[in-house]
């Protein structure tokens, strides 16, 4: 059988395990920056079609179609934590990798790597993947993990960290929710700081509708066409969803969650709300400042958050979005974009919003560890402070090691919930 192979990476929580699988997923969704691709010999690289996932022996994907330098080649596809595996793994004595045209590899090498070939001296192109990362491996990780963890017993792990205080626990939690927002604020920064408000509200928004599975096919086109261009008479979700017909993954996703009906719902606010990414920065700007000690419950009613969660789903998006997904969209991308433009400071909002989508699972473990409850209820900086947890190795760590392999049938279980 195929092994899925495991590395230690340092994160910004400590030490967390990421499989060679979660990149085989990466390359599979092609769910990083695939404009402009160059291999490191310097060929252009276009990608018609990633390859047949393959779980068996041999390379990881079969039949891949991809344009070099202009010219259409067919082949295999190996994936690799670093260029070394594939002399560790001595692929170039397997004649069942002989078809291999492309190496992609995680991480670029500071030195020129010893040569790959194949048993019959070919040398496959190399692309370096970790550079074209829409978003941090510890995300990717993340979301592998949530998806295992839809089918773990939580009390095991429950059990170990509601020996603490619940003081404590309320500290842990919070003190990792602190570091995942100061992760998303980087690559806000970044992301403003490449694109601008406008485009950066754009693409946001539309990866956000793709949930973990088409979230790339969604960027390429935010990409392609700017919020302008979309507002443009004529432009319907049918053509959009066209031009990425052989992108998407629909398997098990419910209707409602289908690119297609995302894509007209955001057609919808686009041409009822043209310029809603200025009104929303006007609108935040008016956002009382509350105080960040108070509880979750406190938090809400000193601001008044549920009134103007109102007025911005009502409001700005004519409450096309349903409220999970709008939840997302504000703790994803809104909050963290308007606080590195400096509209707002949004950790407060960020960690006492409503969750957006969250799987039953998670849910289940903020109530059982005492967590949740009347004056803390549900909130997305609890979420996300738990998520952390899964990051990190010891006693939080656990899940990791107990995971059993991924399945494609774990993303359709937990997607169709969303």
């Amino acid at each position: 059988m195929h092994t899925n192979h495991v590395e230690e990476i340092q994160g910004l929580y400590g030490p967390f395990t990421l499989t060679e699988r979660v990149v085989q997923k990466i390359w599979l969704r092609q769910d990083f920056a695939t404009a402009r691709l160059l291999t490191v010999s310097g060929k252009t690289l276009e990608v018609k079609d990633p390859g047949s996932w393959n779980l068996q022996e041999g390379p990881d994907f079969k039949e891949a179609c991809l344009i070099l330098d202009g010219v259409e080649i067919v082949g295999d596809l190996e994936v690799h934590f670093n260029v070394s595996d594939w002399h560790n793994h001595q692929h170039e004595r397997d004649a069942n990798f002989d078809r291999v045209v492309l190496h992609v590899v995680l991480h670029p090498e500071r030195r020129n790597p010893n040569l790959v070939q194949t048993s019959k001296g070919h040398v496959p192109e190399l692309l370096y993947l970790m550079p074209l990362l829409n978003r941090d491996l510890e995300t990717y990780a993340m979301d592998e993990a949530l998806l295992e963890l839809e089918q773990q017993d939580e009390l095991e792990w429950v059990e170990q960290f509601i020996q603490r205080p619940v003081a404590k626990r309320l500290q842990i939690l919070r003190e990792r929710a602190v570091a995942r927002w100061q992760q998303k604020l980087t690559y806000a920064q970044q992301r403003l700081q490449a694109e601008g408000w406008e485009a950066a509200c754009h693409s946001y928004a539309l990866e956000v509708l793709g949930y973990a599975r088409n979230r790339a096919p969604m960027l390429r086109l935010a990409a392609k066409y700017s919020l302008a261009a979309m507002r443009v008479d004529g432009m319907n979700s049918d053509g959009l969803f066209a031009e990425e017909a052989a992108q998407w993954k629909l398997n098990g996703l419910r209707p409602a969650n289908h690119p297609r009906r995302r894509l007209k719902q955001y057609l919808e606010i686009v041409q009822q709300q043209p310029h809603w990414p200025e009104r929303l920065a006007d609108y935040l700007k008016t956002l009382p400042v509350g105080q960040g000690s108070s509880t979750t419950a406190d938090f809400r009613k000193s601001v008044s958050l549920p009134k103007h969660r109102a007025v911005l789903s009502e409001s700005l998006f004519n409450s096309v979005l349903g409220e999970k997904r709008f939840n997302t969209m504000v703790v994803d991308a809104f909050l963290p974009l308007a606080t590195a433009a400096g509209f707002l400071d949004g950790f407060n909002y960020w960690m006492h919003w409503s969750p957006g989508d969250s799987p039953d699972a998670m849910r289940r473990f903020l109530k059982h560890a005492g967590v949740a409850n009347r004056q803390n209820p549900q909130s997305n900086g609890w979420n996300q402070g738990a998520l952390a947890l899964f990051l990190e190795r010891g006693v939080y760590g656990s899940l990791f090691s107990q995971c059993s392999p991924f399945r494609e049938r774990g993303i359709e279980r937990f997607e169709s919930r969303a």
